[in-house]
């Protein structure tokens, strides 16, 4: 929405090619903060989605693009810098490699600040979770792109802790700002019996078969537990998979699609779960990163199974809620009903450092940084 103090305002654009113009991390997190301020008028550039946007300083500038359309992935990314002229932002802050090229000219033309705000390790996930024969190559043209534009780009922010080591081109010039977990709204409880919850990206990374498995075991002590999946599901072979589990089974709930799900409603899951499952198996893609979902589970009390002696399940105990679970096993999990109960296993008071008000004020430092 434009007002008349727009203008007054200093402009900032995030962009991203597939990213949904409500992306939790855009616009839920570092939009809102920011717009908080008062002193910014923040753009979103991504994908359209049907959310209606309540706030004053934040646009949405959307296009329409699918995931598997290489075409259009490549011609949106003029686009998106047509859009980003016709703006003219102080910063530019960019979410993906696709765009780097494109914030590059940007900053020529328009001599706005750019802000690489690296979610994902994207070569070497390309090369672990990947099958495309051709993997290698892409996987070294993206870091050779990154590697490139490096040298214009005046700060990285990191969505995990671990990319400083394995990035080594954001030396200096980077701020780590994790998917840390931000208050979160009220909701009229709809929940009837035990519900297990299996919320975000939902895919064989993310452990889906494994947490139907823990869910059989599960229903062998308690009869009436439900299973609830919410989330996206990028693959259609396994998104056909689960609505023929569902319809066969009355047990298991789906709330799921192809495109994003809005982050309400994962999180209206959440607060009406008993239980919740991550059910990661550690790789060298994940094995010192931390699910947004444990932040979550944690914040919002929810109890949640997390594969035993990992970084996940350290980090767990810290934040309150972890219940170690071996995925490998073939014998039921004998969990006691103490588990379900909400107000154990959590510390009194939630750590103020592990939250996202936290992780906000260094944002916002590092935008008033590059604001000068």
């Amino acid at each position: 929405m434009s007002n008349i103090y727009s203008d007054m305002k200093k402009k900032i654009v995030i962009a991203s090619v597939l990213k949904p113009v409500d992306d939790v991390r855009s616009f839920w997190k570092v939009a809102q903060s920011l717009s908080k301020t008062n002193k910014y008028e923040v753009n979103i550039i991504a994908n359209a989605t049907k959310i209606e946007n309540p706030f004053d300083n934040i646009n949405f500038v959307p296009h329409s693009i699918s995931r598997n359309s290489w075409i259009n992935r490549y011609l949106i990314r003029y686009k998106t810098l047509g859009k980003i002229l016709k703006i003219k932002p102080a910063i530019l802050i960019v979410t993906d490699h696709e765009l780097l090229r494109i914030a590059l000219c940007a900053k020529l033309l328009i001599n706005c600040k750019i802000i690489y705000d690296i979610q994902e390790n994207y070569k070497l996930n390309l090369l672990q979770l990947q099958h495309n024969p051709w993997k290698k190559l892409y996987g070294i043209l993206i870091r050779y792109n990154e590697e490139i534009c490096h040298f214009f780009i005046d700060q990285f922010w990191l969505a995990e802790a671990c990319y400083q080591e394995q990035l080594g081109f954001v030396k200096g010039r980077f701020l780590v700002v994790q998917n840390k977990a931000y208050p979160i709204p009220k909701f009229n409880s709809t929940a009837t019996c035990a519900l297990i919850v299996f919320t975000g990206t939902i895919s064989e990374y993310s452990g889906i078969r494994l947490a139907l498995k823990a869910f059989k075991n599960l229903q062998k002590i308690i009869p009436e537990l439900k299973f609830k999946i919410v989330g996206q599901v990028h693959d259609q072979v396994l998104l056909d998979e689960l609505e023929r589990l569902s319809k066969s089974d009355e047990k298991i709930l789906l709330n799921v699609s192809k495109n994003a799900v809005p982050h309400r409603t994962i999180l209206e899951a959440i607060t009406n779960g008993t239980l919740g499952i991550i059910a990661y198996q550690p790789n060298p893609v994940n094995q010192k990163k931390t699910p947004t979902k444990l932040y979550e589970y944690s914040r919002y009390k929810l109890p949640y199974l997390v594969q035993e002696d990992t970084f996940w399940y350290r980090i767990g105990l810290k934040l309150g809620g972890a219940i170690p679970y071996d995925f490998g096993t073939k014998t039921s999990f004998r969990i006691t009903e103490n588990h379900f109960y909400k107000q154990i296993q959590f510390p009194a008071t939630y750590p103020k450092d592990e939250t996202w008000e936290y992780e906000s004020r260094k944002i916002i430092d590092s935008i008033k940084s590059l604001d000068t």
